[in-house]
């Protein structure tokens, strides 16, 4: 059987939100999520250090359709 569950922690024991049927023994197993006060607090994502590249690679004299023009110019056999 494989199943997820959520629940909580009541401070003693971990209270499932609905019935399981689980054996004694059975394997589980547990993945402790963030509280809800820092899911609440978001952090600022700094979008910057994922752009820019295509300038890097398009910034010269010649521009994007000599770029393109020369890698198809060798993909013929």
């Amino acid at each position: 059987m494989l199943t997820s569950v959520s629940g909580y922690y009541n401070g003693s024991q971990i209270v499932m939100d609905e019935p399981v049927d689980i054996s004694k023994g059975q394997k589980v197993i547990i993945t402790l999520l963030s509280s809800a006060q820092n899911v609440s607090e978001k952090r600022e994502i700094d979008l910057h250090k994922y752009t820019g590249r295509g300038k890097q690679m398009f910034d010269s004299k010649s521009g994007v359709d000599d770029y393109i023009k020369g890698l198809r110019e060798n993909d013929r056999v």
